[in-house]
């Protein structure tokens, strides 16, 4: 063996071999140390909140603006790519039929956007190219600049029908407590015919930068709505949207607007509109935003079970209130209304209650 050993060592192969192993061994040594790679790559964005609705101009289609797909020259771009699928009628609600000619009908690139598609941190594209009784599927792909796909929406299906009858009449009028909205409004379909549903409405108010927030926390199924949450003789625009739900699909009509609505005066302020409750040790912390107009103060309540308590004597001026009294794993809720200035200290609506479970951990 050491013979053999010797004999691989003198032959000239082996000569020219051993510089290269030498020097293969050096560069290996003098690299520059970097961190290890992780092991797991980054999860890509996903499309959420994906929802779909009927308007009379065609399948409305939104979704939230994932962060990671915001433009950012430092990173590769990626696009939306909205896909679709026709379905007969008689299969509208057949999950498991198989889709007829998938195909693309628009990419979205959120660096060039089409007009309107992008608002904020939400995307809302309307496929126009529908027709009435006819049902499609939908589904919105992420991918890359090569077109390789990352990932994918559910999958989502319109089934279009005729819109709700445009309303008639829509008026707005003092009350002691905000602003009274009435309309008229017909069971009937843009083409005359019965509705194949209930009729329900959608009450929006706009916003001081120009946007429409949906302020009706439930549909509206009467022909009025009270707007208590407004302030003392300041104007407001309004929009109403009629509409029905037919088979999971909701179907909208065009929306009726009114504009410089006026609230009464002495109205009491409307109440915070966002109250949270965060939890501290042995005690419960609740926090609101301030409310809109002159606030002369705040009052806090909890209900546990079907009691209703107001926990402040007298108004409190500013967020948190420290709630002491909250017996350990129990669940409260918690709301906040407002009052007005001295001399009235006239005390407004309830917010929305805030619910939380007062959990005490044993040490």
């Amino acid at each position: 063996m050491n013979r053999r050993i010797r004999c691989i060592a003198r032959s000239p192969y082996f000569a020219g071999l051993f510089p290269l192993l030498i020097l293969g061994l050096l560069l290996t040594g003098c690299g520059k140390k970097t961190s290890p790679k992780p092991m797991t790559q980054e999860l890509p964005p996903q499309v959420p909140d994906f929802h779909l609705q009927v308007r009379p101009r065609g399948v409305e289609l939104s979704w939230s603006l994932p962060d990671r797909m915001k433009p950012d020259p430092k990173k590769p771009p990626l696009h939306f790519t909205v896909m679709r699928s026709d379905i007969s009628w008689e299969d509208r609600n057949c999950m498991n039929c198989p889709p007829v000619n998938q195909r693309e009908i628009q990419r979205i690139d959120p660096s060039a956007p089409p007009a309107g598609a992008i608002d904020g941190q939400k995307v809302v594209w309307t496929d126009t190219a529908v027709s009435i009784q006819h049902a499609y599927r939908y589904q919105v792909l992420i991918q890359d600049e090569k077109g390789r796909s990352l990932s994918s929406s559910s999958i989502l299906t319109a089934r279009v029908i005729p819109a709700p009858a445009p309303l008639k009449r829509l008026g707005a009028a003092k009350d002691p407590q905000g602003i009274l909205l009435e309309w008229k409004a017909s069971a009937k379909d843009q083409r005359g015919r019965n509705l194949p549903g209930e009729l329900q409405f959608i009450i929006e108010r706009q916003s001081s930068k120009g946007g429409w927030d949906e302020i009706s926390v439930l549909p509206v199924k009467s022909k009025n709505f009270l707007d208590a949450s407004v302030v003392s003789n300041q104007s407001y625009n309004y929009r109403v949207t009629p509409f029905l739900v037919f088979e999971q699909t909701r179907v909208l009509g065009d929306s009726a607007v009114i504009e410089h609505a006026m609230a009464p005066g002495a109205l009491p302020p409307p109440p915070p509109g966002t109250v949270w409750v965060i939890p501290g040790k042995g005690v419960l912390e609740v926090q609101w935003t301030p409310s809109d107009g002159e606030v002369g103060g705040y009052h806090v309540y909890r209900k546990e079970g079907k009691e209703i308590i107001r926990l402040t004597a007298s108004p409190v001026q500013n967020p948190p209130y420290v709630d002491r009294s909250a017996k350990p794993n129990a669940v409260y809720f918690y709301a906040v209304s407002s009052v007005s200035a001295p001399p009235e200290q006239q005390e407004g609506l309830l917010s929305k209650w805030a619910e939380i479970r007062n959990l005490i951990f044993q040490q």
